[in-house]
C-alpha cells in the first residue's frame, strides 16, 4: 500500500527509499534517532508530490495521513492549530535527494492568521509577533501567489525612509503592524481577495506552491548545469517552528563543521541575532562571524553554552555521516534547535586536508577517502594564485566566498557577460547579493562579486561548487545597477572596465593582474602517495590521471 508521509520518529530501515523522502528529510530523520534537538515534523515523500502533479490533486488517503500526522505533532508539542493561545506555527520546506541550495522555496511561519497574531503581541511581544506576521505574508503571497517580493521590500524601505531610520530593528510594534497592514492591501491589489485566515488552507497552499518550485526558472537552469535528472522527484518537509526573532536570546545561523576555505578543524559560520533563518543564507544582510572573538558581540560571549554545545554536535553529525558538515540552526530563547545538516561544499584544498585528516583521524579510510574525491578539485588544486612580485592597487576588501585569482570585465547581468563572452574576455559579475535568481549569470561568468551577504549565503555556497572566485560582503561598495557602475571610496568603475578578485584573501584590485601557479599541499601530495600505492605505475605524472587511475582500480 502507498505511503506518502514519513514521520522524523519513524524508523530508518534498509527498506526505506532515500530518494522518496529527499536529502534533507532523510538526515532529519537520522538526527532525531540520534536524539538530536530537531523539531517535531514530517516528509511527505516524492510519490505524493508524483501523483499530484498528474492528477494535478492529492487524494483523500493523503490528506487522511496528513491530518494524523499534523495532529500527532500537536500531540507532542501541546500546541494546535488555529489556537490563538497556544498555537502551532510550521514550516514548509523543499528538499530533493541531491541538494539544491536555494533553488526550491520556502514558506516560514505558515498557520498566523490576525487572531493570532493579537494574543502573540500580548505581553510585551509586540515587535515579535508582528515581524513574524510581516514575514509570513511577504513569503507566502510570493511563493503561492508570485507577487513580487520587490513590491513589498519597496514598502518596507518607503517607511524606514520616511521615518528617518536604517534598519527593521529600529521599528517598533505600531510601524510593523502599520507595515503589515500596507502588506495585506498589497496582497489584496495584486491577488484579488483577502489574505487567507484559515491555517489548514494556508498549509493546503504552501505545500503545493513548495512542490511546484521544482519547476521555476532557477532551479531548471540549476539542474541543468548540475546534471541533475529531472525525474528524481521532490519530498516536502513539514516541521514546526522555532523563533530566532524571538527576542534577544535568539539567533539564527549557518556553520560548517570546518572550515570550507582551509579544512582547518574548527568550525566556521555565521548568525544574526533576532532574526530567521533566510536572513542569513538569502545574501540581503552581511551575518556575524561566529568563529570571531574580538568583541563583546562575539556568538561566544553571547551563547557560551551554545557555542559549546554546537561543537559537540557538529563533530558527531560530522562522524555519523562521514564528511565535514553544513548545518542550519535556531536559537529559541537561549534553547539550540537543529533545522538542517549536509555534506558541506568545500573547495579543492580545503577538500584535500579534511579528506587526509579524516582517514588520520580514522573516521573513514583511504578508499572512501580516494571515492569522495571530486575531479573538478584536482583540476582546481593547481589554480592560480597572485604573482607577489607586482604593485597591485587594492580598491577594496570584502568575505573570501570561494577561492581562485580572475581578471575580468565588469558586468551586471547575463547580457553584458554574453557581450564580454563575445568580445573572448573573462568576466566579473558584481550584485548589490547574490541572490539565487541569478543563477544562470552566475553559471556564465568567471567571478562574482557582492556589496552584502556572508561566506554561508545560499549563492556562496553555490558559487563554491561552481569553483568559481567569489567575494561576498564587500560593503564599501556601492553599486548603481541602474547606470551600470560601482563606486569604491571615490573611484568610479564602469561596465567593461577590469578589476581582479583574489577570492583567497577577499580583496578587489584595480586592471589585470599577474598570476603563478601553486605547488601541490603537503595534503594533496599525500593523497597522490596513497594513490601511487594503488597503481603501482611511476610513469604517470599527470595529478588528475594519476587519482583518476587510482579509483577506477577501487571500483
Amino acid at each position: 500500500m502507498t505511503k506518502y508521509i514519513h514521520a522524523f520518529s519513524d524508523p530508518i530501515t534498509d527498506e526505506i527509499d532515500q530518494s522518496l523522502i529527499g536529502n534533507k528529510g532523510y538526515n532529519l530523520c537520522l538526527m532525531h534517532g540520534m536524539d538530536l534537538p530537531i523539531p517535531e515534523g514530517f516528509i511527505i515523500n516524492a510519490n505524493a508530490t508524483k501523483e499530484y502533479k498528474i492528477q494535478n490533486n492529492f487524494s483523500d488517503k493523503f490528506f487522511d495521513e496528513l491530518k494524523i500526522n499534523l495532529d500527532l505533532i500537536q500531540n507532542k508539542t501541546n500546541l494546535q492549530i488555529g489556537n490563538p493561545e497556544k498555537p502551532l506555527i510550521l514550516s514548509v520546506r523543499s528538499g530533493s535527494m541531491i541538494s539544491m541550495p536555494g533553488m526550491l522555496d520556502t514558506i516560514l511561519n505558515v498557520g498566523l492568521n490576525h487572531e493570532i497574531v493579537k494574543t502573540l503581541a500580548k505581553n510585551n511581544n509586540g515587535f515579535f509577533a508582528y515581524d513574524t506576521w510581516r514575514r509570513f505574508i511577504q513569503m507566502y503571497s510570493h511563493v503561492v501567489h508570485r507577487v513580487d517580493t520587490y513590491d513589498f521590500d519597496e514598502i518596507l524601505e518607503n517607511y524606514l525612509l520616511g521615518a528617518n531610520l536604517n534598519a527593521v530593528s529600529q521599528l517598533d510594534a505600531e510601524d510593523l503592524e502599520e507595515i503589515c497592514k500596507m502588506y495585506l492591501d498589497l496582497f489584496r491589489e495584486r491577488v484579488g481577495k483577502d489574505f487567507p485566515e484559515d491555517p489548514y488552507d494556508q498549509i493546503n497552499k504552501s505545500i503545493i506552491a513548495v512542490l511546484n518550485s521544482w519547476d521555476n526558472e532557477r532551479a531548471i537552469s540549476y539542474r541543468n548545469i548540475n546534471d541533475i535528472p529531472d525525474n528524481i522527484g521532490l519530498a516536502v518537509t513539514i516541521q514546526r517552528m522555532v523563533f530566532g526573532n524571538l527576542n534577544d536570546k535568539s539567533a539564527s545561523g549557518v556553520i560548517f563543521s570546518r572550515n570550507p576555505d582551509t579544512g582547518e578543524d574548527k568550525i566556521k559560520g555565521e548568525y544574526l541575532i533576532e532574526s530567521q533563518g533566510e536572513d542569513v543564507v538569502s545574501g540581503f544582510v552581511t551575518p556575524k562571524n561566529i568563529s570571531e572573538k574580538a568583541n563583546d558581540e562575539a556568538f561566544i560571549n553571547i551563547f557560551p553554552d551554545i557555542y559549546s554545545q554546537i561543537n559537540i554536535i557538529s563533530k558527531d553529525l560530522e562522524r555519523h555521516f562521514g564528511f565535514v558538515q553544513d548545518i542550519e540552526f535556531t536559537i529559541e530563547s537561549n534553547i539550540l534547535w537543529i533545522l538542517q545538516s549536509r555534506d558541506a561544499e568545500l573547495n579543492a584544498q580545503a577538500s584535500f586536508k579534511v579528506l587526509s585528516d579524516f582517514v588520520n583521524e580514522k573516521i573513514i579510510n583511504q578508499t572512501e577517502a580516494l571515492k569522495l574525491i571530486k575531479d573538478a578539485h584536482i583540476e582546481k588544486a593547481f589554480v592560480p594564485i597572485l604573482d607577489d612580485s607586482q604593485k597591485l592597487k587594492s580598491l577594496t576588501k570584502g568575505l573570501p566566498a570561494s577561492p581562485g585569482v580572475v581578471s575580468g570585465l565588469v558586468a551586471f547581468d547575463i547580457e553584458g557577460i554574453n557581450r564580454i563572452k563575445n568580445r573572448d574576455e573573462k568576466s566579473i559579475l558584481i550584485l548589490i547579493e547574490t541572490n539565487t535568481n541569478d543563477i544562470k549569470a552566475m553559471h556564465a561568468s568567471d567571478g562574482i562579486l557582492t556589496s552584502r551577504g556572508g561566506l554561508t549565503s545560499h549563492a556562496a555556497v553555490v558559487a563554491r561548487g561552481l569553483n568559481k572566485p567569489c567575494i561576498t560582503g564587500a560593503i564599501e561598495i556601492e553599486i548603481n545597477p541602474k547606470d551600470k557602475n560601482i563606486s569604491i571610496n571615490d573611484k568610479v568603475i564602469s561596465e567593461f572596465d577590469t578589476i581582479t578578485l583574489d577570492g583567497h584573501s577577499g580583496e578587489v584590485f584595480e586592471g589585470i593582474a599577474k598570476t603563478k601557479l601553486q605547488e601541490p599541499t603537503s595534503d594533496l601530495k599525500e593523497i597522490l602517495d596513497w594513490c601511487k600505492e594503488i597503481i603501482s605505475d611511476e610513469e604517470i605524472t599527470d595529478p588528475l590521471k594519476i587519482i583518476s587511475k587510482a579509483k577506477s582500480k577501487l571500483e
